[in-house]
């Protein structure tokens, strides 16, 4: 059975590089290391460093382990901490990745408002996101929607429409519209994600619009800052532009045709944990959310 040091040990090689450097952060013996990290090769079947005078790197078995030592070692963090803060303020554990950071985290806090907790962010991908809230180690996740695990809920959240912002001073701010093959002038900036993404890049190269003038981003922030401070366009979701386009950074175009392009994204918790207050605020929030509303 693997135990616990050896994903410590494990992961203090992955971080350190070598045997010998992490026996000296971990203030034991590099026999021990070794020793540790031969028993968990054992277990697993699989080499999981190839060693050399450079040191330890990861083989792909070992790439693969990575994460589950990571959670692991999560896990324990979390078990000694909840042991120690009897006393003090539940904690809600929230993970989210930072792509979506911007519409979550006040969901969040508009939801416990009110309510005596303190709550941690961590930054993860949906599939470890999933995994994170089975191990326990996170309390809600906001991942992509889909089918949800067993013991798992998906609670929706209205999808996100992908709009086009330049800065006021872009020349194509003053237009009424903007046809889609006015972009072929100009630099754009986007992350192609989310529903009809791929439709619409086809629609830009249709239209043009030369693919090396594409600036493809990992995130939203970064295509609103070469919007507002580079010349770029950006296509981004709404919620990542309401801050600038309130502020008056930010302008949106009126693209022709519009992009039916939304980016989705769900809450999601523990079925045992329906019933929890927080949980209970994070559904009415997302309800509230969802609802049309009235004009």
């Amino acid at each position: 059975m693997i135990e616990a040091q050896d994903m410590v040990v494990f992961l203090a090689v992955v971080r350190d590089g070598s045997f010998g450097r992490a026996a000296t952060s971990l203030l034991i013996s590099q026999p021990a290391v070794s020793e540790r990290i031969v028993r968990l090769e054992r277990i697993v079947g699989v080499e999981l460093f190839t060693r050399g005078n450079r040191g330890a790197a990861l083989t792909p078995a070992g790439e693969r382990l990575v994460p589950y030592a990571q959670r692991t070692v999560d896990l324990l963090g979390e078990a000694a901490q909840a042991v120690r803060s009897v006393e003090h303020p539940p904690r809600l554990r929230v993970a989210v990745h930072a792509t979506f950071a911007h519409r979550a985290i006040p969901i969040v806090l508009e939801a416990i408002d009110g309510l005596p907790q303190t709550v941690k962010f961590r930054d993860a991908h949906s599939d470890e996101i999933l995994a994170m809230l089975l191990d326990g180690v996170a309390d809600v996740g906001f991942v992509l929607p889909g089918t949800p695990p067993r013991g798992l809920r998906f609670v929706a959240l209205p999808a996100d429409p992908v709009i086009c912002v330049c800065a006021p001073s872009h020349h194509l701010a003053s237009r009424t519209t903007v046809p889609l093959a006015a972009l072929a002038e100009h630099f754009l900036a986007f992350n192609a994600w989310g529903t009809e993404a791929a439709r619409f890049v086809a629609n830009l190269q249709r239209s043009g619009v030369p693919e090396w003038r594409w600036r493809e981003c990992s995130d939203a922030s970064t295509a609103i800052r070469l919007a507002r401070h580079h010349g770029h366009v950006a296509l981004v979701a709404a919620s990542a532009a309401t801050d600038d386009l309130g502020a008056g950074t930010l302008v949106q175009l009126d693209l022709r045709p519009a992009p039916k392009w939304t980016v989705p994204l769900a809450i999601a918790h523990r079925q045992r944990d329906r019933d929890d207050p927080t949980i209970i605020a994070l559904q009415k929030t997302a309800r509230r959310l969802t609802s049309p509303r009235r004009p």
